[in-house]
């Protein structure tokens, strides 16, 4: 929830940043903010951002707190970082939704704050793959509109966000549209989309097998390694979704055991659309690494917060096959774990050989036609009806 009570910010903040543990040679440095900067207010819409874990850091957090307005004052000001925030396609859609003049709720208020805390701490907000996955489910007229929107939004006055987040639902009328819509080829199939759907498709088949859990998850690597790529995320998601140890698996494959089997083909469409914002959002830290770039994920979604988080374990420069361990306990044994951890090392260590590479390459199986199979056995498959969200 956002806070029920708002602070009021004095008309001059003047910011002192010293010596600390970490560098205790440092000089004293002072900013002072612009006159009525709504720094106290941005103090409490942090503490709500950051103890509802909405955002995922593809960096270490500082030691004040992720989502503390002085880490991203001092980064911007003193070591000039640029903070990009990655919003996932609900976030980005609802902030277009405001401006259009949606009936306020909770969690537009939420919305609201993620706008107005970027905003006032010039943290650059992308949407990434977002309107091409709205394009492919709604056609790109829909999804050329729908940006222009978010564009309206992104670009908005943020003092009346402010005051949406803190509960002044009457704060923000709708806008006429500032941006003209566009005419992106937002449909046209992403091929990283087209590798995360057949690996999606793998891990529903494999989900359906009625295989003991760590038997899905290591057959599923062992594909990868032998009759696919190496799909870091997609192995990831499985990891959390085989797991007996109860994860938040309900939402990443919707309506997979429905009696109406399409719907478990949109189910997985989704989640592949899923990967898809995940692993662009890790090209993106990896390709910032050694910059003055610092990447965020932002999400409602538990399961993909968890995810994402997971990500960020694997593709670090200092990632041990230990740390996955410790990542991996709460959702399996620590036996399972470890089996799970060194095939996903062993997985990685392959990443870069050519004779893999090669073997993929020479495949006598198309990606058409590796899509083709998975659908027709998730067609055939048998639906379940006690169980249709699992």
């Amino acid at each position: 929830m956002c806070p029920a009570r708002r602070p009021q910010s004095p008309e001059r903040v003047a910011l002192s940043f010293g010596p600390d543990d970490d560098n205790p040679e440092r000089i004293e440095r002072t900013v002072i903010l612009p006159p009525d900067f709504p720094y106290m207010e941005l103090r409490a819409l942090g503490e709500v951002l950051e103890a509802d874990g909405v955002f995922v850091p593809g960096y270490r957090p500082p030691p004040v707190g992720l989502c503390h307005p002085d880490a991203f004052i001092f980064e911007a000001q003193f070591e000039k970082i640029q903070t990009i925030l990655l919003p996932d396609r609900n976030i980005a859609s609802r902030m277009a939704k405001i401006v259009a003049g949606t009936s306020m709720d909770a969690t537009l208020r939420k919305i609201a704050a993620i706008k107005a805390f970027c905003h006032f701490l010039d943290i650059q907000i992308e949407p990434a793959v977002a309107f091409h996955e709205l394009a492919q489910t709604q056609g790109n007229a829909a999804a050329n509109l729908e940006l222009a929107r978010f564009r309206d939004a992104d670009n908005s006055d943020p003092y009346p966000w402010l005051d949406l987040a803190f509960g002044d639902l009457d704060a923000l009328d709708p806008m006429e549209p500032q941006h003209l819509p566009e005419s992106h080829d937002l449909a046209f199939p992403l091929r990283r989309w087209r590798r995360n759907y057949i690996a999606a498709l793998k891990i529903a088949e494999r989900e359906l097998s009625g295989r003991p859990n760590l038997d899905r998850m290591l057959e599923l690597l062992s594909w990868m390694r032998h009759d696919f790529i190496i799909a870091g995320p997609a192995a990831l998601l499985a990891c959390i979704y085989f797991a007996p140890n109860s994860p938040p698996r309900k939402g990443l494959f919707k309506q997979l055991r429905s009696p109406n089997r399409l719907r478990a083909i949109d189910g997985v469409r989704n989640a592949a659309w899923d990967l898809t914002h995940l692993s662009e959002m890790i090209r993106k830290v990896n390709e910032a690494n050694g910059s003055q770039i610092r990447l965020l994920f932002a999400s409602f979604d538990e399961g993909l917060r968890n995810l994402a988080r997971l990500l960020f374990i694997f593709s670090a420069e200092d990632f041990s096959e230990g740390q996955l361990v410790e990542a991996l306990i709460p959702w399996w044994s620590r036996a399972h774990a470890e089996l799970i951890a060194k095939s996903l090392v062993e997985l990685l260590a392959d990443l870069n050989d050519e004779s893999h590479k090669q073997r993929q390459a020479n495949s006598p199986v198309s990606i058409d036609e590796m899509i083709r199979q998975g659908e027709q056995l998730l067609l055939s498959a048998a639906g379940n009806r006690d169980d249709m969200n699992r």
